[in-house]
């Protein structure tokens, strides 16, 4: 099993690499702002460096592109201002700032709920290439028009969340079937796949945000990850951040039992992961309560022996 904390097993509580259902927001929110924030950071430099990469792949492909090239090339230049003014959105709820507040954003913001501009010249000569960038433009305008309509119900001690935002759109199909390798050298089609999982980049951000002023409520919704757990402490991959020496407040949700526990805790190490554009962290609890802290004990044990169970003991030549 993969260690993080090679003196920890060392220690009284047993770190384990195990599945847990947990979430983790800071015990404080930031103050004084026009809305409501958490107070993560959503934008560490595991998810800048992956906006990086993409937006580097896609501008690589499209100037591979030959057939339209200038026609589509504007095409894709201005889905790419539109990608990255969502963005800008985005970043400015992250840290409680509404674009309402900023004259300039929020007139593009009614600009761009009227979808790509330079899209209708395609629709006869590339009815294809056309119906990819309408698929791109739907899934657009539906984050878009959510992210308008929290900003606008929004106060300084709540972020209105619009949970009906949907999961799977139809252009995730297609971009999903075009990593099969006989696109691989296709530059209208990778150009495409890139824009695409740029686009997904920031939406994953703005999803996010969403979830952590929303799921607290619902455990049964929270997603199951491997994280290396004891009963003094977490260490855990995510897409977002907290500041080193934070205090954040850790759930733990035990489906079987129905049973959610509560930690307070500390963050005692933070450490981007470039290659996976995630962030590491590590927390230490904070003076647990004994009745938490066997059952999570409990829990870890109970793993360790349905691991044991399962593991292949044929004997092998």
């Amino acid at each position: 099993m993969n260690r993080w904390f090679q003196k920890g097993n060392a220690r009284r509580w047993y770190r384990i690499d195990m599945p847990v259902r947990v979430f983790i927001l800071p015990r404080s929110s930031i103050r004084d702002r026009e809305i409501y924030a958490t107070g993560v950071d959503y934008f560490p430099p595991s998810i800048k460096h992956s906006i990086s990469d993409k937006t580097y792949k896609t501008k690589l492909w499209i100037s591979k592109i030959q057939e339209q090239k200038e026609l589509v090339t504007v095409l894709f230049e201005e889905v790419m201002e539109f990608i990255e003014f969502f963005g800008y959105c985005t970043s400015l709820i992250s840290e409680g700032r509404s674009p309402k507040s900023e004259t300039e954003y929020w007139l593009k913001l009614s600009h761009h709920q009227k979808g790509f501009q330079t899209i209708e010249a395609l629709k006869v000569s590339s009815p294809r290439t056309y119906q990819y960038f309408k698929l791109i433009e739907q899934k657009y305008l539906t984050f878009l028009n959510s992210l308008v309509s929290s900003v606008e119900k929004s106060t300084p001690e709540h972020f209105e969340v619009d949970a009906s935002l949907p999961y799977g759109f139809k252009i995730d199909e297609i971009m999903a079937k075009f990593e099969d390798p006989k696109f691989a050298k296709i530059p209208l089609i990778q150009a495409l796949h890139h824009l695409s999982n740029l686009m997904d980049v920031y939406m994953g951000v703005y999803r996010k945000i969403i979830d952590d002023n929303y799921l607290k409520q619902f455990p049964e919704l929270w997603k199951t990850q491997t994280a290396n757990v004891s009963a003094s402490g977490l260490g855990i991959m995510m897409e977002k951040r907290f500041k080193f020496q934070d205090k954040v407040d850790v759930y733990f949700y035990f489906s079987d039992a129905n049973k959610v526990l509560h930690f307070e805790a500390s963050v005692v190490d933070i450490r981007t992961i470039e290659d996976t554009f995630k962030e590491r962290i590590a927390l230490n609890f904070e003076f647990p309560d004994g009745k938490s802290q066997n059952y999570l004990q409990s829990e870890i044990e109970k793993f360790e022996i349905k691991e044991c169970m399962e593991l292949d003991l044929t004997p092998r030549d």
